[in-house]
C-alpha cells in the first residue's frame, strides 16, 4: 500500500478518536480490559495492515485517554476481528471493543456470541476466539453484524464489538450505545 493510503488510515482513525473522546460519557463504554479502535488498509492480510492505538484507550478520572497516536500493527485483538470480518465483507475495515451492559442484550439487534459453544481445542489457542466469534456471526446471520455481544467466559471479560466501514462510523455506532444506558 502507498504511503498516502497509510497516512489516510491514520488520519481517519485520529479524527474518530477525537469524536469518541469529545463525548463526556464515552468513558462508560470502556471495559476493564480497556478499548481499542482499529482501521485497516483495504484487503488486510495481517495485523501489520491494521492501525490501532498502542496500549489501548483507558479511563482516568472519568475521561477517556490514550498515550500514543495510532500506529500500524499496534493491536492483535481488534485486528483479528477486522481481518476476519473483511474476508466476508470487503467494506468492513474498522472495529472497536467496548463494555457489555445488560441493556445492550435487551435492546439492541445484535449477534450474541456464547464462548461456551467454542470448541475446547480452539478456545485454548491464544487469538483464535476473535476469529471464531466473527466466523460464527457470519455463518449464523449471513452477514457481518454492526454489533457482536461477547458473553465472556471464565476468566474472559464480556464485551461488545462494534464493526463498520470506517472508524467514524464505528464511533457513531458506539456512541449510540450510550442512549441505551
Amino acid at each position: 500500500m502507498s504511503v498516502d493510503e497509510r497516512k489516510a488510515v491514520l488520519t481517519e482513525l485520529e479524527e474518530a478518536l477525537k469524536r469518541f473522546i469529545e463525548d463526556r460519557r464515552s468513558y462508560l463504554l470502556i471495559p476493564e480490559i480497556r478499548t481499542n479502535l482499529g482501521y485497516s488498509l483495504p484487503d488486510p492480510k495481517g495485523v501489520e495492515d491494521v492501525a490501532a492505538i498502542p496500549g489501548r484507550l483507558t479511563v482516568a478520572f472519568n475521561r477517556v485517554i490514550y498515550c500514543l497516536p495510532p500506529a500500524f500493527g499496534a493491536s492483535d485483538h481488534v485486528a483479528r476481528v477486522i481481518i476476519t470480518a473483511n474476508k466476508h465483507d470487503r467494506n468492513v475495515r474498522s472495529a472497536m471493543n467496548l463494555a457489555l451492559y445488560p441493556q445492550f442484550k435487551e435492546r439492541l439487534n445484535a449477534y450474541v456470541f456464547d464462548r461456551r459453544r467454542e470448541p475446547q481445542g480452539q478456545k485454548n489457542v491464544e487469538g483464535r476466539t476473535m476469529n471464531f466469534m466473527v466466523e460464527s456471526a457470519f455463518q449464523e446471520t449471513g452477514r457481518i453484524p454492526d454489533y457482536i455481544l461477547d458473553l465472556g467466559d471464565y476468566g474472559k471479560e464480556p464485551g461488545t464489538f462494534v464493526l463498520g466501514r470506517n472508524p467514524m462510523e464505528v464511533v457513531e455506532k458506539a456512541l449510540f450505545l450510550l442512549t441505551l444506558l
